[in-house]
């Protein structure tokens, strides 16, 4: 039997409006609207689970109809949820405005997981946690949980992935030990708020702070700029995909999963950038953050086509 990888963070109901024109603050703006699946350790657990590994995910979910919405389209990609919390709490929500072009104007996230998923929820999973081939976890969660998870994985050698979700989010981890941290994945803005006005050139010496804290991989993503993953070997770039972007949210859930579904195969440091390139790509060319037809054979094509470009 596959030793799960446990992902860890909120589920909430998106609500996407794609405006017609270009948004404009303080008033109306005529959109279309889409209700999806949504959260990102959600839609990492999602795509990890379509693509073949065995996933077991700890969220929360309101006991209401969006909350059981929420956990059939769970199930129905193959995620693992005997170890969340459901209950009287209402299920979370995100609430987008998407620019003509498909990318983020602003957004809104409401969610009860903070407070509902605690470090003693959190002790109770020991089992499934020591028995984890990686553990995932989103700046969703509290200061405490981050630092108990974060002493749990060391002390039992478990790597671990951390995403945090927001510049507002990744605050959180500006005073936490991140030694023997496997990735984490911040874009220019939230590095900013790890490392205060860390933009511009200032950027490479917070990177070299992170590597100093015993991050082992950085993951920088820039958008259609490409990304680029730091180590303390080497750093390799590699160009974004030219698509027909439709939506970009959880483009960057999508791509994160990709990575680990290759890391998970032993795939090497490049070709998991690969693969997050191409999960990104398959992502931005729908409408919510997830794909119905999303399953291994797609990505090794996908991967296969960016190759040959």
């Amino acid at each position: 039997m596959k030793k799960p990888v446990v992902c860890i963070g909120a589920s909430l109901l998106d609500e996407t409006f794609f405006c017609m024109e270009e948004p404009l603050q303080g008033t109306s703006n005529p959109a279309a609207f889409k209700r999806s699946a949504g959260g990102v350790a959600r839609n990492i657990a999602h795509h990890l689970a379509q693509l073949g590994n065995s996933v077991e995910l700890i969220s929360h979910f309101g006991n209401d109809l969006e909350g059981k919405w929420l956990m059939e389209k769970c199930s129905a990609a193959g995620t693992g949820l005997s170890h969340s919390l459901i209950n009287e709490a209402g299920t979370g929500r995100f609430t987008a405005i998407v620019a003509p072009g498909g990318e983020l104007f602003t957004g809104a996230a409401f969610t009860h997981f903070e407070k509902e998923v605690t470090v003693r929820f959190l002790e109770e999973k020991n089992s499934l946690l020591k028995s984890a081939s990686l553990i995932q976890f989103d700046c969703n969660i509290s200061s405490e949980c981050l630092e108990w998870l974060l002493d749990f994985c060391r002390s039992h050698s478990i790597p671990c992935v951390i995403e945090p979700v927001s510049v507002a989010k990744a605050k959180r981890l500006k005073h936490v030990n991140l030694e023997n941290v496997l990735l984490i994945t911040p874009n220019i803005a939230e590095l900013a708020v790890l490392f205060d006005h860390a933009t511009g050139e200032n950027s490479a010496a917070a990177i070299q702070s992170l590597l100093k804290k015993g991050v082992q991989n950085i993951w920088m993503r820039k958008g259609d700029k490409g990304s680029e993953l730091f180590t303390s070997e080497t750093t390799i770039h590699l160009p974004a995909p030219v698509t027909h972007v439709v939506d970009t949210t959880g483009a960057g859930d999508a791509a994160l999963a990709g990575w680990m579904h290759a890391w998970l195969q032993n795939k090497n440091a490049k070709e998991c950038l690969r693969y997050g390139h191409a999960m990104a790509e398959i992502i931005l060319q729908i409408k919510g953050a997830n794909s119905d037809e999303l399953n291994h054979d797609m990505l090794e094509k996908k991967v296969s086509e960016q190759k040959e470009k």
